[in-house]
């Protein structure tokens, strides 16, 4: 059964952006709100498709995504993390560097070739 708008609680963090919610649900007989309804918004179910987890807020009873948010959000999880294999490799390549820079510059002081 389908509602211009259903009931729906929404979790918000510090800044108001929307972490999570909560919908009434048509359980094939009545609809259900399986929470408290107190602080919930009426909001049209196609809408809340657009919701950004972290990067949405309600303004005005209207869902308002924030670019930029959603920018850096998607930029933070995109980012490489090196593996701890990887760190050690990267490690002992800048170690190899030094000891190759020290030789060259001991050899250069003993007036040698490298």
């Amino acid at each position: 059964m389908e509602k211009e708008k259903v009931i729906v609680l929404l979790e918000l963090d510090a800044d108001g952006y929307i972490t999570g919610y909560q919908q009434e649900f048509w359980d094939g007989r009545q609809w259900q709100t399986p929470f408290d309804t107190t602080n919930a918004v009426e909001v049209a179910p196609g809408d809340l498709d657009t919701i950004v987890t972290g990067a949405t807020k309600l303004i005005n009873g209207k869902l308002v995504v924030d670019e930029a948010k959603q920018a850096e959000l998607e930029a933070e999880a995109n980012k490489v993390i090196p593996t701890a294999e990887q760190q050690m490799i990267n490690a002992l390549g800048l170690q190899n560097a030094q000891l190759a820079a020290q030789v060259t510059a001991l050899t250069e002081k003993l007036g040698g070739e490298s």
